[in-house]
């Protein structure tokens, strides 16, 4: 009996023996370790200092980023339906015209090489209906007119407000090409000072008319009503294109029509109301002094050159003028 016993302690001793060697040589003998695809089980807190190591080192490490055709950095793509937002134009697309005096003012005489002086005979005068503005123009086959876009040889040009009534902004176009040139700004010249008590809601100028010689700009500024509302109005200004500069400004009360005539180095404008005297006034166009006051019987609308003649049209009574010109004379 005792060496039964005996033969089976033995025998189990044998057993338990073998089954440790076998784990220590599965688990590669130390805490942690991998062996044939099996991952040791640890501690929670040795599996959150293990995580903790891990974002930390990847914190450290740069990322490159994703490159495009030629080296630089692709950028996210636009969702779909939407575009692109444009870069932002850096670059003024109002250019502020400076009002330099309310009565007459000039820098320097514009250099002309022609010697010429214009003088008007009056060849017809007739009362005409008021309404029949249109029956005159195709009566003389005179151009269309728009009042608030006009042009010249060299430009196209428009007249732009706050609403209809208002017109302190004129934008310029090559004629040729229709390429913005720029657009200039009037804003100083919407209100002035004296003006009556009252009358504010009534004085406010604005752009009338735009034609240009030689690149220098010539622009008519008047408000449409009494001028004891406000006696300083009805402007000519002269503006140099090449840099904005005024070159001179009229005296005021030379103009208040819908258009003007530049006719070689004169400009033919009118100004009146009612029940205040009605010219057309003749300015040089080099200085912007007065040559010359004609009495009319109401205030000139529209003054539109055809050949040598020169048609104006009043509220109540038509006009026509022979041109004639004076080689040296003052």
């Amino acid at each position: 009996m005792r060496v039964f016993i005996c033969l089976g302690i033995c025998c189990l001793l044998t057993a338990c023996a073998g089954k440790a060697e076998k784990n220590e040589e599965e688990g590669g003998g130390t805490e942690g370790g991998t062996s044939n695809g099996s991952v040791q089980i640890v501690g929670e807190q040795e599996t959150a200092d293990a995580l903790g190591e891990s974002e930390n080192n990847a914190e450290d490490i740069p990322v490159e980023p994703e490159q495009g055709a030629e080296g630089e950095p692709e950028r996210p793509e636009t969702a779909a339906g939407e575009e692109e937002s444009p870069v932002e134009n850096l670059e003024p697309t109002e250019i502020l015209v400076e009002n330099p005096s309310q009565e007459y003012y000039l820098t320097e005489s514009i250099a002309s090489e022609d010697d010429m002086s214009l003088s008007l005979e009056m060849l017809t005068e007739e009362a005409n209906a008021i309404t029949d503005t249109d029956e005159w123009f195709a009566q003389n086959e005179l151009p269309a007119f728009d009042s608030f876009h006009m042009e010249d040889d060299a430009y196209r040009y428009e007249i732009l407000g706050d609403d209809y009534a208002s017109g302190y902004l004129l934008s310029i176009y090559e004629k040729e090409s229709g390429t913005f040139v720029k657009c200039l700004e009037f804003s100083d010249y919407r209100y002035t000072d004296n003006i009556k008590e009252g009358d504010y809601d009534f004085v406010e100028q604005r752009i009338w008319w735009a034609q240009s010689v030689d690149d220098v700009l010539y622009v008519a500024v008047a408000h449409n009503t009494y001028t004891e509302s406000c006696p300083h109005t009805g402007y000519l200004v002269a503006i140099d294109l090449n840099d904005n500069h005024v070159i001179w400004k009229s005296a005021p009360c030379m103009t208040n029509g819908r258009t003007f005539e530049i006719i070689d180095n004169t400009i033919v404008c009118g100004y009146g109301f009612t029940n205040e005297p009605d010219y057309l006034n003749l300015v040089n166009r080099l200085d912007g002094s007065l040559i010359e006051q004609i009495p009319i019987k109401s205030m000139a609308d529209y003054i539109i050159r055809k050949d040598d003649i020169l048609y104006v049209r009043t509220y109540n009574t038509n006009y026509t003028f022979q041109l004639w010109r004076a080689i040296g004379c003052s």
